[in-house]
């Protein structure tokens, strides 16, 4: 009896397992027929934000890219922020600085503006000043055109002795216009004693030495002078000038003078009367030199003639007998004794 109890028991469990079995058999039949395309649906919902989900991790992937590359380029900028801070801080002082110093020019210029108000009022004196200068320049140039047209008359007087009893006086008149005589003063001196030698020789007062020239040789003639003797008329003549001093005639320490300036001032010192008497000897046809005795601080002239005696110096195979120009009395050949034995330079006229 307990085995038919334990069978039934048995059957009842397995019947019973059967109708769940069944009953979940036909329950999931049941849900898988009817929940089968809600499922698939949600699965296709699942996978399309699966594919969505996917998508927006590619675009966070991207975006937080795009951010590291946008922090990087914030640093960059940043930093560039800082350096153009700085730049404009040091701009700022810099316009500070330029404004300050525009507002200084400012005065500066209103300073100025002052000044040339006062400038264009003495300006305007000044040209009333210079208008009425120019006036009286244009009247002294009137009055200098008429003075410089002026003709000076010279006045020489000398006396010519050719022995102990025989002595003349002699008259002679020169004129000269002033204009020559302002043109030769107004010329730079020579520095070099070689250039007396082109003052000697200067072409631009021909006119002048020819006039002297021919009232010496009409004064040889007349009275029939040797050669020797028409040499001494000559220095005679100019021994007749007044001895003056550069320093006290002029304001520079040491001026030769041109022949025709010697003749206008009628005197000067020894280079001025040696120039003289050599540009005349020359004119005349004479072979003569300027002599400087340097250790004596003097000029004379020497003359290369036949027939004279006394001192002389040799230069090139010729004796240059000694002529002094200053004083009265000497004659060729005649040296005063505190010259004697002096060596000399010699510049001959034409060498």
């Amino acid at each position: 009896m307990e085995y038919m109890k334990e069978s039934v028991i048995t059957f009842s469990i397995a019947a019973a397992i059967v109708g769940v079995l069944i009953g979940i058999g036909g329950g999931y039949f049941y849900a898988s027929s009817h929940y089968q395309p809600i499922i698939k649906e949600h699965e296709n919902q699942l996978q399309e934000l699966s594919s969505q989900i996917s998508d927006l991790n590619s675009s966070i992937n991207s975006l937080q890219s795009e951010k590291s590359h946008l922090n990087a380029l914030v640093s960059s900028l940043e930093a560039e922020k800082t350096i153009v801070e700085s730049y404009l801080s040091q701009a700022q002082e810099t316009i500070a600085q330029y404004e300050a110093e525009i507002a200084s020019y400012e005065t500066d210029i209103a300073n100025l503006e002052d000044e040339v108000t006062s400038l264009q009022l003495l300006s305007a004196q000044y040209n009333s000043t210079i208008t009425t200068l120019q006036s009286e320049i244009s009247e002294l140039e009137s009055q200098m055109l008429e003075i410089v047209g002026i003709q000076v008359t010279q006045h020489y007087n000398w006396e010519y002795s050719t022995g102990y009893w025989s002595t003349s006086k002699w008259q002679w008149d020169l004129p000269i216009l002033l204009s020559t005589y302002a043109e030769y003063y107004f010329r730079p001196r020579p520095t070099t004693w070689i250039e007396w030698v082109d003052m000697a020789k200067d072409p631009d007062d021909d006119y002048y030495i020819t006039s002297m020239v021919q009232k010496i040789n009409e004064a040889s003639l007349l009275e029939r002078f040797t050669e020797s003797e028409k040499v001494d008329f000559v220095i005679a003549f100019v021994q007749s000038l007044p001895y003056t001093v550069d320093e006290v005639t002029t304001e520079w320490d040491e001026y030769p003078r041109y022949p025709i300036e010697t003749l206008f001032d009628r005197g000067g010192d020894c280079e001025d009367t040696s120039i003289l008497v050599a540009a005349l000897l020359d004119r005349m046809g004479y072979d003569v030199c300027l002599l400087i005795l340097e250790n004596e601080n003097h000029c004379a002239v020497g003359i290369n003639i036949e027939g004279a005696y006394g001192s002389y110096y040799e230069n090139n195979g010729k004796n240059y007998f000694y002529l002094e120009t200053t004083g009265e009395g000497w004659k060729i050949g005649d040296i005063p004794p505190s010259f004697t034995d002096t060596s000399a330079f010699i510049y001959p006229l034409n060498p």
